[in-house]
């Protein structure tokens, strides 16, 4: 993830400190994928915590895809982020998935699904808490 502006914001910095903490913004965003995966496959029973508990293991695993990837870069001096994004997002896919019914495609569609709210409730978050963060500091 990365993120440019031309103005500073709270948002911005926000973004900033996602970047250069992705380690932790990835626990962050286990969680937002956690409760998307519990409302979506909530008839297999596991609670938050046993869903928090894989995604940890999960983003984990993309983490180390990435920085293999990252290597490669390293070597070779192309540009290879894009292709470690697909990689991270179809293995994360596939681990939800594998977790939830591994004998039912719906499982996988559930899992994409999952994983896409996932970052996209986790970047509406980002904004909407620095949107009113800037917006009661620019009231005093």
């Amino acid at each position: 993830m990365s993120y440019y502006e031309s103005k500073h914001s709270t948002t911005g910095s926000i973004y900033l400190w996602i970047q250069g903490h992705y380690g932790y913004a990835n626990i962050m965003i286990g969680l937002f994928i956690a409760f998307w995966a519990k409302l979506f496959f909530k008839k297999y029973g596991f609670n938050l915590f046993e869903i928090v508990i894989l995604l940890c293991f999960i983003l984990g695993m993309t983490m180390l895809i990435y920085t293999v990837f990252a290597i490669a870069e390293g070597l070779t001096h192309t540009s290879v982020m894009v292709q470690a994004s697909i990689v991270a997002m179809l293995y994360s896919v596939w681990a939800i998935g594998q977790f939830f019914d591994p004998n039912k495609i719906t499982a996988y569609l559930k899992a994409l699904s999952v994983y896409i709210l996932g970052y996209l409730s986790f970047t509406v978050a980002v904004f909407i808490i620095g949107l009113l963060i800037d917006l009661i500091f620019m009231k005093n």
